[in-house]
Parts: C-alpha cells; structure tokens; sequence
C-alpha cells in the first residue's frame, strides 16, 4: 500500500504572480541586451549575484548557438569575453553546461530543473504527482508508491580493485559484478528518457571544504529533488562557476523496477554504486 511522508517544512509554493516577476526580469535582461547590440563600444553590464533560471531545455541549446552567430556579427567591437558575458545574460551559461553534462550520461528529455528553489519544486510536484499536497505545517506530503522506507538488503557495491580493501564485505556490503552494474544502470537510464522533465540537483556531502564530495542528483520526481536539497549542503554561485567538478552522479530512477533476473538482484529494487565511476 502507499503511504503518506512530509518533507521537511521549506517556504511556500510559488504563485503565479511570482512567475511572473521573474518572466518579466528575464524579459528586461532581454531588452537590455538587445539595444546594447546597437551600441557595439559598450560593455555588457555584469549580472554576479542574480539568480540564473532553474530550468532548462533542449531549445536553449539551439538558441544559444543561433544567439551566438547573431551577437558575434553584432558585436564586433566587444572582446570574446564580452560576447560570452553577453550571451550568458540571455541563456545562462551555467545552464548550458549543466545540460551538456547530462546529456553526456546518455539523458536527453525536453526540460530539465536545475538546483530549482522550494517553491518551483512544490509547484511541479503538486501540478505532476498525483496524491501531493501542502499540509497545515506547511511541508509537502507526496506518496512514495510501494517503497516506503529503505531496502538495506538490495544496496550493492560494484568489487573494483580500487576500492575492495576499503569496503567492509559481507551482509550489507555486498558484492555486484561491473556488468551487472551497467545493466541497472543502462535500465535506469532508459527509463529516465521516457520522463518529460527531470530534476537536477548539485549539493556537497559534508561541510569541510578538504573532505566535503560534490554530488550531482538526477530524478524524475520533484520531491526527491526538493529532499535531496534538504540533505546535502547547498553550493554558491561562485562554487558552482569556479568549483564544482567532476561530482559523484546518482540517477534516482525508483519510480521504475530493475530486472530481477540480472545477476546478484534479489527483488526489484536496486541500490548499486561504482566508485570507479563515480556513480549510483
């Protein structure tokens, strides 16, 4: 049976007026680059310390190149990194990145939420997961399905030589073969392309800069994401620009059941991690 789980209490939803204000500040950075392409001596004013847009698409990518070819020919008196400051006002040049790194794990869908606030995620929890609701305490109660807590008996660790004298073997951690990891993993996949839109997050595990892992979320439900904001630190503009490399990946694919003929699955449910790769 499905059961009922509240988030943690975050600020209310977003209201439409509120979509609104930042549709229209998005406009006016539109405006304003449009007439500073006709005074090409002029620099791009600086947007540090906005907030880019939290969502993205596949349109993006195409808009940006096309905005690309047109503001280079517009502005030939500005340097390279005028241009790109320029464009990165229309698109969001973190955004763009974000994108192409996802698509490199073989996910290509229409939209993708990145590092979006409280309120957004409420939304499209409320607007695209039936059963979701704000309770009186303000938090986001949503249904979780079948699983309601974990599956310690269905975590699996991919035996690396790298790793397998650091990992404690037996009853818990138990051992998965690479290519059983890659069939989860390639099913998971599969099953994330089917969904419309996704949810990225990107956070630190841990607060000591010398020991913290920066980790990357992608999900199909907006509740993970807005949970996972919860448990992990959430980064700065500046970390994210300057700092955020190469972080540790777990595709949240539960929603869908992994095959329980692949070697070493015991039930439908999967939890495996490879640290060679970086990836859960």
């Amino acid at each position: 049976p499905e059961s009922t789980w509240p988030s943690r209490p975050q600020l209310g939803p977003s209201s439409s007026s509120a979509e609104e204000a930042m549709l229209s500040r998005l406009q006016s950075h539109t405006r304003r680059l449009s007439s500073a392409a006709l005074r090409p001596l002029a620099a791009p004013q600086s947007l540090s310390g906005q907030r880019q847009k939290s969502s993205f698409s596949r349109g993006d990518k195409i808009k940006a190149s096309l905005m690309e070819q047109l503001k280079a020919a517009e502005l030939k008196g500005w340097t390279p990194e005028e241009v790109k400051a320029a464009l990165s006002m229309e698109i969001g040049s973190r955004g763009l990145e974000v994108l192409s790194e996802v698509n490199s794990l073989s996910l290509d869908v229409d939209e993708i939420y990145y590092n979006s606030p409280a309120g957004v995620l409420y939304e499209q929890a409320l607007r695209y997961e039936e059963g979701s609701a704000i309770v009186d305490s303000g938090a986001l109660a949503v249904k979780s399905g079948k699983k309601t807590g974990r599956s310690p008996l269905d975590k699996r660790i991919v035996f690396e030589e790298a790793s397998a004298d650091d990992v404690w073997w037996g009853k818990v951690n138990i051992k998965l073969d690479y290519k059983a990891f890659l069939t989860n993993r390639e099913r998971a996949v599969d099953y994330l392309n089917t969904r419309k839109r996704l949810y990225v997050v990107d956070g630190y595990g841990g607060w000591d800069a010398d020991y913290r892992v920066p980790v990357r979320v992608i999900t199909s439900r907006a509740y993970h994401a807005l949970f996972m904001q919860n448990m992990l630190v959430p980064p700065t503009e500046h970390e994210l620009e300057t700092g955020f490399h190469s972080p540790f990946v777990i595709m949240n694919a539960g929603v869908f059941p992994c095959n329980r003929q692949t070697e070493g699955m015991t039930s439908s449910t999967s939890i495996a991690v490879s640290f060679k790769r970086r990836e859960m």
